[in-house]
């Protein structure tokens, strides 16, 4: 293993390798605060080694048991790529205080805990450091998922960036990045003067590429997959609707008490009831008004998703809890549950 500026050189052009090497420092800085706020002790960057690999020799190196984060990097001009961020799933729960006896609940638990603090790192990101670039770099979540790391490389065909980062605190944890030379030479390109706060104190460093630069440096095509049919939309219906009637919400019987993760305790999470969901055309929309119904792809009387930062976690029927709407849980989805939604959407 090597320096990854080092690396990233033999990928793309030596100017490029320099503007990721200040990209990655100023990303870094803001990262390593926000998780300062999160886990309430500093952490610092004890390693970065970097190698250039394939996918499929990327996909050698993952734990046999192991978390994907799929991220996703893009542009104010629609430029995307992919980069993949995997975590041996035990070291994992260990770092993040999400270990449980069963290992189907301690995985889910860790992708949890490991989505809730990657969104607050992101947005955090987003805010001071990628947004105010002049590409208006966007870096998002697209999703946490078990074991499929050597699938997801699969469709990969750009050699990358291998990074084994080893993060130093109280409960240390290891992580592996692999950036496709795509995304890479997104960010070199779209990098230009940014100002981000390196530390609560505000202090902050400026970082530059010319624009000679950027028209010299090589842009990888990014693959993109075919997009999938169009779905059939569901016609709105011209049936009579009436106003739902719920029964008053009875008192919730006494559960048992749960220790909660202190390390996320205090974070917000949105939570979301879906009622439904079905596909309009265009003229459909536009002939929207007072009166018009809606028909939903959703049968009367089934349970509706809750869904946590975008996640379905339960089920659960339409209560009234004194003038408000409510929700009583009555089904919490499993690891694989949330494909349902997926395929509903």
């Amino acid at each position: 293993m090597g320096s990854p500026k080092h690396v990233v050189a033999q990928l793309l052009s030596e100017t490029q390798a320099e503007t990721l090497a200040q990209a990655g420092r100023a990303l870094w800085d803001v990262a390593a605060s926000t998780l300062h706020t999160v886990f309430g002790e500093p952490v610092r960057l004890e390693s970065a080694d970097g190698l250039l690999l394939m996918p499929e020799e990327a996909a050698g190196r993952l734990p046999a048991r192991h978390l994907v984060v799929q991220l996703e990097i893009s542009t104010s001009s629609e430029q995307a790529a992919g980069c993949y961020l995997f975590l041996e799933t035990d070291g994992a729960a260990r770092a993040l205080g999400s270990e449980a006896d069963d290992p189907d609940d301690q995985e889910q638990q860790t992708i949890v805990v490991a989505s809730t603090i990657l969104g607050q790192v992101l947005q955090a990101l987003n805010a001071k450091v990628l947004g105010p670039t002049p590409a208006g770099l966007v870096a998002a979540l697209d999703d946490v998922v078990a074991n499929t790391g050597a699938a997801l490389l699969s469709e990969v065909e750009d050699p990358g960036l291998w990074l084994t980062l080893t993060l130093a605190r109280q409960r240390p944890l290891t992580a592996y990045l692999f950036i496709p030379g795509t995304a890479l030479d997104i960010v070199a390109n779209g990098w230009g003067t940014v100002r981000a706060a390196s530390d609560a104190s505000g202090a902050a460093a400026a970082f530059s590429v010319s624009q000679q630069e950027i028209d010299e440096a090589e842009l990888i095509e990014e693959s993109r997959q075919p997009s999938p049919p169009p779905k059939e939309p569901t016609p709105i219906s011209s049936a009579v609707a009436q106003k739902a009637q719920f029964a008053p919400l009875a008192p919730p019987p006494a559960t048992q008490q749960r220790q909660p993760l202190d390390l996320i305790a205090d974070l917000q999470l949105e939570v979301t009831v879906e009622l439904g969901r079905t596909s309009m055309t265009v003229a459909e929309v536009l002939g929207l008004g007072p009166g018009s119904i809606i028909e939903l792809e959703r049968i009367a009387g089934e349970p509706v998703d809750i869904l946590v930062n975008d996640r379905l976690i339960a089920r659960g029927e339409v209560v009234v809890v004194d003038e408000n709407f409510g929700v009583r849980i009555v089904e919490v989805v499993k690891k694989g549950g949330e494909r349902a939604l997926e395929e509903a959407s």
